[in-house]
């Protein structure tokens, strides 16, 4: 029998880069199909006579799906494998585009479209974000980069593909195409062979049989934490970092369901309308490689990056309504993009460094989980403001105040990193970043935790504390 093969620390290369290949195809599936679905926006406005917020509904409940889900796939992953849960949901979500084509009501295109083909990009998802970060540690930011410019990629190309198949085939033959490009999860999901790390095997604990019911309910609740990560709600950090996502993602979603429709009906072509989403492709690929390289680099420090993309990133939806030709909403469209893909290949890399690699999986789970809230009711809400107002100026104005709000969460993250940091220019300051440091490579390498007290003895002062030298 062969025996498996443990290692010391993450391999930072070898097999991981193929398993960054299938992050790649992933994401150009996953985040490139579900942002390129409003080039079917108007059609199934027409096809199903209803209004923008009604129809708003079926990318609305695609994308929370697959956020809301990242926590059962964390979990799947967990216990079964990542490699088993994104074959399977290539499957899932394949099935899901199908019975799309035999839907007679929107209602029916919520479950099919939405809820299925969701569920099973979920499954295709977070998996292989999750495996990258294992794979990874030294080259952690360059490699998630890479993997998740394949949104870009994906953006770019999916739009004028599915308007081509829309002019000669009909949307729903279009979805019947989609699917079998979909099926191709199962071929990259076989990439991401397990990675077995010594400080992740866990000691074979004796027990006592005899326990009564109190310990019993104890010990389930203690198993339903640890399998979801819902431990990670008691870190301040994690909790406000995961708030901010949920504002971010009010903006994050908005331009993917209505930009396409709002560019028509500013008298702008179809194809022409369709390409402006694959502009935005464009710049999210190659920011996502470069900033995840400078985020490797040291030249700043992770947080404070973010925080100014954000800022930027929120912008982009203020200057919207003030763009009115074909010109100016490409250059909304890259400068978008290239905040868009700066943010997100951050994420995951972020919540390494507050929770560390071995709880990497159920931290993307729980935060991309919640994240869902926003992406469920973002693209509707603008959708409604749409049918009050009549345009989509309001719409954009919203979804970027929203994202600006934001920041006043996440600049009070990066004043006390700051002053934390600060420490270390005085001498009696030594022992208490000693402490932390101690502390930030203890959370980093011991399982999780078994109840709530094992929470509560590794509490962190600031796990912003230099991260380029901790990490």
């Amino acid at each position: 029998m062969k025996r498996l093969q443990h290692y010391d620390a993450p391999p930072d290369g070898g097999w991981g880069w193929m398993v960054v290949l299938s992050s790649f195809l992933s994401h150009v599936f996953v985040v490139g199909g579900l942002k390129s679905f409003g080039v079917f926006f108007p059609y199934f406005r027409e096809e199903f006579n209803e209004d923008a917020a009604n129809t708003s509904w079926v990318s609305s409940i695609q994308g929370a799906v697959v956020f809301f889900g990242s926590g059962v796939a964390g979990a799947l992953g967990n216990r079964f494998g990542c490699r088993p849960v994104v074959m399977t949901g290539s499957l899932v979500a394949a099935a899901g585009l199908i019975s799309s084509m035999f839907v007679t009501s929107m209602a029916s295109m919520y479950v099919t479209t939405g809820l299925v083909t969701g569920l099973g990009f979920s499954l295709m998802y977070t998996p292989c974000i999750t495996m990258v970060g294992l794979y990874f540690s030294r080259r952690r930011s360059l490699a998630t980069g890479i993997g998740l410019s394949g949104a870009g990629v994906g953006v770019f190309a999916f739009p004028p593909i599915f308007q081509l198949l829309i002019d000669n085939y009909g949307w729903k033959n279009a979805l019947l195409i989609f699917s079998g490009i979909v099926l191709n999860g199962s071929v990259f999901g076989a990439l991401l062979r397990p990675l077995h790390l010594k400080s992740t095997l866990r000691p074979v604990k004796v027990e006592n049989q005899e326990s009564d019911h109190e310990e019993q309910a104890i010990g389930l609740c203690n198993r339903v934490s640890n399998t979801f990560g819902l431990y990670l709600l008691k870190d301040p950090y994690f909790a406000v970092f995961s708030v901010c996502q949920v504002l971010f993602g009010f903006g994050a979603f908005v331009p993917f369901v209505h930009l396409v429709a709002h560019a028509r009906d500013l008298g702008i072509e179809p194809q022409p309308a369709a390409f402006l989403v694959s502009v935005i492709g464009i710049t999210d690929m190659l920011s996502r490689i470069g900033y995840g390289w400078l985020s490797d680099s040291g030249l700043f420090v992770r947080m404070r990056g973010y925080t100014v993309c954000v800022a930027g990133f929120g912008l982009c939806h203020i200057f919207v309504p003030f763009a009115s030709t074909y010109p100016s909403l490409v250059a909304y469209c890259l400068f978008f993009g290239l905040f868009q893909g700066c943010c997100a290949c951050q994420v995951a890399v972020i919540l390494a460094d507050i929770c560390g690699v071995k709880k990497l999986g159920s931290a993307i789970g729980l935060c991309y989980t919640v994240t869902g809230l926003a992406l469920l009711f973002g693209p509707p809400m603008a959708g409604r403001l749409f049918d009050v107002t009549g345009n989509y100026k309001v719409s954009f104005f919203v979804s970027g105040g929203l994202v600006l709000l934001s920041l006043l969460l996440l600049l009070p993250l990066e004043i006390h990193r700051t002053v934390t940091t600060r420490k270390d220019q005085f001498p009696d300051a030594v022992d208490d970043v000693d402490k932390d440091y101690r502390v930030i490579k203890q959370i980093n390498n011991i399982d999780e935790p078994e109840n709530d007290s094992d929470i509560l003895t590794s509490e962190l002062s600031s796990p912003f504390i230099d991260m380029e030298t901790t990490v």
